[in-house]
């Protein structure tokens, strides 16, 4: 019954696959909108997405050698997935175990920063390993944002995101577009010795400008009528303290990681981490 349910489970994924690829985010990080910075940050999460309960650990970084310019990196691994399954009129309760361990998604890129006020992120997301079922396409994006200092202490922060996808197995994902907002708050903040309290909200909106094709089928019927919006927001919550002339930081977030504008959202995330900033 259950090898039954997992096969069963398996073919509804890739099926949906098939028509809305790239509905699901899966471990993609929504970061603030900022100024190139080093730092190393190590964290874990707790996610439920679509009856699914997942559990991550997260290793990201960045180099900035000047306020300009950085190189990052960001990776997931996905130590465990289960579903969850309900009947409510038979009262059947079953736990699937999706045998999903792995690398999650992984990104790379770089931002340049020519202004105080402007600049560019581009980005390259490499398909996950044994660690996701889902989002299993190279995708290349470039984001131009802008920061606006508001006070001493509150920076706030919009990108425009556009993105496209290589082709795979004769499928093509269409393209994106979003946008995001954030702001950055520090409270009862230490500008020297970069300490204290540092609050994030970001809200990401994006939506699928290009319906995906099946290049398998005769050109008429190529379109998958997958034109889908959706948003995400994120609350972060960290302290920060002086350590070795750096700073260290320990957060607690929670993130909604997908809802829909006219309906209910379909999954939490929550999760800590901590970041060694290099100053």
């Amino acid at each position: 019954m259950v090898l039954f349910a997992v096969n069963s489970l398996i073919y509804r994924i890739f099926s949906v696959i098939s028509l809305f690829s790239l509905c699901a985010f899966a471990r993609e990080t929504v970061s603030p909108v900022r100024a190139p910075e080093s730092f190393v940050l190590l964290g874990a999460l707790a996610e439920l997405r679509d009856d699914v309960y997942s559990g991550d650990i997260n290793v990201a970084g960045e180099f900035a050698p000047c306020n300009c310019f950085s190189i990052y990196g960001d990776f997931a691994y996905r130590l465990v997935s289960y579903e969850w399954n309900t009947m409510a009129h038979d009262q059947i309760h079953e736990m699937v175990n999706l045998q999903v361990n792995g690398l999650n998604e992984s990104y790379l890129g770089t931002k340049m920063m020519p202004f105080s006020f402007f600049g560019v992120d581009f980005n390259w997301r490499l398909p996950p390993r044994e660690g996701s079922r889902v989002n299993r396409f190279y995708r290349l994006g470039v984001s131009p944002f802008g920061l606006y200092e508001f006070s001493r202490n509150m920076t706030l922060g919009a990108a425009v995101e556009y993105y496209t996808f290589l082709e795979k197995q004769n499928y093509q994902p269409g393209d994106e577009l979003g946008f995001k907002g954030s702001i950055s708050w520090k409270l009862l903040w230490d500008r020297d010795g970069y300490s204290g309290w540092k609050f994030d909200y970001v809200f990401l909106y994006r939506w699928r400008i290009q319906e995906s094709e099946n290049l398998s089928l005769q050109k008429p019927y190529r379109k998958m009528d997958d034109l889908d919006q959706g948003f995400r927001m994120r609350v972060d919550a960290a302290r920060y303290f002086p350590v070795l002339k750096k700073s260290l930081g320990v957060a607690l977030f929670y993130e909604m990681n997908r809802g829909y504008l006219f309906g209910m959202e379909t999954g939490h995330t929550l999760g800590l981490y901590a970041k060694f900033m290099f100053l």
